[in-house]
């Protein structure tokens, strides 16, 4: 049964089940308190009345005797506090119960999220898994198909080789060696349809020779057309030739007979240039007459036409003009 006393330190009431303590003063304290009091307190007072004790003056137990007719009577004043006590510790309790509550309330819609989250992210991860196996499938089932094209493949390119070998043989073997190679081959059902295919082959390259030939004679004409116009051309080219050599000819021809025309020409200059640097009469005369005699008085000014028919006047046109 609780003792109506209260512990100033920590607020609780006193009972059986710790031990009391007092100093000197008279104040009384639970004696844990009292000792953790002294420890951590920077001065040794009272802590209800700030009277300076020592830890030598505590004493350690103090004894209640509570009487059995007391003991279902309380004081009023002390039940309202108890009951006062009671309620604020409950109100408390209550608030941290919410606090505590609505901490827990978040913490679930986390945890809740948190495990949507984790389905949507486990339904992924099957999603991804489904899809990597199906790739995987799709994958191993095309390198199956691969392999098995590629061995047919090579099934046929040996079968093909095969064939192309003994062909070589029929090609380009002896007689004996193709009797003997027949001979092998037996007169079963593949041999025969071997040699239907030994048959169809050899027409194939038999078109595809008689396709190569005919592709060669076109070409050949074509090439004989080619150097049929090359010739023309060639032919056309040396006339050309020729006649630029004939005119060149004449050329060199009136050229010297230019030349000589020039030569004859000074040389008739030459003379007249002598005749005339020698004074003679007639020609002392003929000076007179033309510088002492007077000028006319009637002299008409020259008209100047155009040539007949409009024709331009070639400068450059040359005469053959045979000179004595």
């Amino acid at each position: 049964m609780p003792i109506r006393a209260q512990c100033t330190i920590c607020s609780d009431f006193f009972d059986h089940s710790r031990d009391v303590a007092a100093i000197h003063c008279g104040h009384t304290f639970h004696h844990e308190c009292l000792v953790r009091w002294f420890q951590t307190a920077p001065t040794k007072t009272c802590p209800q009345c700030r009277k300076q004790v020592s830890t030598r003056h505590i004493i350690t137990r103090l004894y209640f005797d509570i009487g059995l007719e007391d003991s279902g009577l309380g004081d009023p004043e002390s039940l309202q506090n108890e009951l006062d006590q009671m309620k604020a510790h409950f109100s408390s309790k209550e608030r941290d119960w919410r606090e505590k509550q609505k901490v827990m309330d978040d913490l679930m819609e986390t945890v809740e999220l948190q495990r949507k989250d984790v389905d949507s992210l486990q339904k992924d991860i099957h999603a991804k898994e489904k899809l990597c196996s199906a790739l995987r499938m799709t994958y191993l089932e095309s390198q199956h198909n691969d392999a098995q094209a590629a061995r047919e493949e090579a099934r046929r390119l040996r079968v093909k080789m095969k064939t192309f070998e003994s062909l070589d043989v029929l090609l380009q073997g002896q007689r004996a060696e193709v009797e003997s190679m027949i001979t092998d081959m037996g007169v079963g059902q593949a041999a025969v349809e071997q040699l239907s295919i030994y048959c169809i082959s050899l027409k194939k390259e038999y078109d595809n020779l008689k396709g190569s030939l005919k592709a060669s004679n076109d070409m050949c004409e074509k090439l004989k057309r080619e150097v049929l116009t090359s010739n023309n051309k060639v032919h056309k080219a040396v006339l050309e030739v020729t006649k630029t050599r004939e005119d060149m000819k004449s050329l060199q021809t009136d050229l010297g007979n230019a030349e000589k025309e020039i030569w004859s020409l000074k040389k008739k200059v030459e003379f007249l240039q002598k005749t005339l640097s020698t004074p003679t009469r007639t020609n002392e005369a003929l000076s007179r007459l033309v510088f002492e005699s007077p000028a006319p008085l009637d002299v008409k000014q020259p008209h100047l036409r155009p040539p007949s028919g409009n024709d331009d006047i070639d400068l450059n046109l040359t005469y053959d003009v045979t000179t004595p």
